[in-house]
């Protein structure tokens, strides 16, 4: 048998940095760096490197090192294809030199970070206008209910009755023009709407809120006619699959389309629901069905024990319908065609009896708690051995 120091012998180790990549060789006299292949001093360059290496690609210099040496190791997952061994070495026990003493200046990295930090926002579609107009979509609807609550507490001191027609934009421009109960009641064309309860006084201050209101929807529809401009050009299969608004709102809340590209299904499906998701990692219970998804007429129009369903199966095509506008494009006829299918299954589908409530997050203490105690003598194993007579 070889002893241990043979096998350890003229060990090689690719490892690479932003300014250099080293062969560094382990042998019983130490360690030495036996070859070094430098970057060039150039941001664009460096900048190039650093795109490539986080996109999980070889360098060039990497390749013609691992064609000249014979290497054992490397310190990145990313280069065991160049590499005869599995295992990685920990680059933090090599003793390299500092970028400096190769004469390059800390300065290039900080620019090359910057560049390349462009460089990916600049990769695949441009989605900037979708998140910005989605943002600006949700501070609409936040001031509009904001505004509209203020509405609906001022006015039910007097009447009662229009608690529920202040959403309309059609009753707004009524107290626009003349706030007073009494006036906006007679002017209306609905029927079974109960007058005003008593006299109201001056409420003259109604009519810039409501004005303000009216302006907001508008905004509000300008705002998703844009998106679905947006989405029609960007994310057409998305849009086609789950419908532009909530494609849209899919986009924002995965922080781009790239990255819902990247992201499963189960993902996708929970996306909105960050915050009941984590409370059910802390504290158990039910895991959140839907987040985003919720919104489709699809899901909100089915009964409570089928909307889980119907989400997974809407976030499973939508998915698809994002990689498909993150790569290239595609056809979603088919995509759409099955989910239908899918839609029509889950409707006349049988509500089954609930066999109990959801999944418990692992290693949460209590986790047998709740859980009935197995009667004695069932199973195979002894919790010992019987004693002798």
């Amino acid at each position: 048998m070889w002893p241990i120091r043979e096998v350890v012998k003229k060990m090689k180790i690719l490892h690479t940095t932003w300014y250099a990549t080293f062969v560094v060789t382990i042998d019983d006299e130490g360690r030495s760096i036996e070859d070094k292949a430098l970057s060039v001093k150039d941001v664009n360059e460096i900048s190039g490197d650093l795109l490539s290496v986080s996109n999980g690609e070889i360098l060039q210099r990497e390749k013609e090192l691992a064609d000249r040496y014979e290497i054992n190791v490397t310190t990145d997952a990313r280069c065991r294809s160049l590499v005869t061994g599995n295992e990685l070495f920990p680059s933090r026990d090599l003793e390299l030199p500092s970028p400096m003493d190769l004469g390059f200046d800390m300065s290039l990295l900080a620019e090359a970070s910057a560049m390349m930090a462009r460089m990916a926002v600049s990769e695949g579609p441009d989605d900037s206008t979708i998140m910005s107009g989605v943002g600006s979509l949700t501070d609409i609807d936040s001031s509009l209910n904001l505004i509209t609550e203020r509405l609906r507490e001022w006015y039910s001191k007097y009447w009662e009755g229009a608690s529920d027609l202040l959403e309309d934009p059609a009753v707004l421009n009524l107290i626009v023009d003349d706030p007073n109960p009494a006036t906006v009641h007679s002017r209306l064309d609905m029927e079974g709407v109960p007058p005003p309860e008593r006299e109201a006084p001056d409420l003259a201050g109604m009519s810039p809120l409501a004005k303000l209101a009216l302006s907001l929807w508008e905004a509000r529809e300008k705002t998703e006619r844009y998106l679905e401009t947006e989405m029609g050009s960007t994310a057409p299969c998305l849009s086609e699959v789950a419908g532009p608004l909530i494609g849209a709102r899919l986009i924002h809340s995965a922080s781009g389309l790239m990255r819902l590209a990247k992201l499963p299904s189960s993902t996708v499906q929970v996306l909105g629901a960050e915050k009941m998701f984590f409370k059910f990692l802390k504290e158990g219970g039910k895991p959140p069905k839907h987040g985003v998804l919720f919104q489709h007429p699809w899901v909100h129009s089915l009964p409570q024990k089928k909307r889980g369903k119907m989400a997974r199966s809407i976030a499973s095509a939508a998915a698809l319908a994002a990689r498909m506008d993150a790569y290239g494009g595609g056809d979603p006829g088919p995509l759409k065609k099955k989910l239908e299918e899918r839609r029509d299954r889950i409707i006349s589908m049988d509500e089954k009896k609930s066999t109990g409530g959801g999944r418990q997050p692992p290693f949460r203490e209590g986790w047998w708690a709740g859980k009935p105690i197995p009667k004695k003598g069932h199973g195979n194993r002894h919790r010992g051995r019987r004693k002798r007579k």
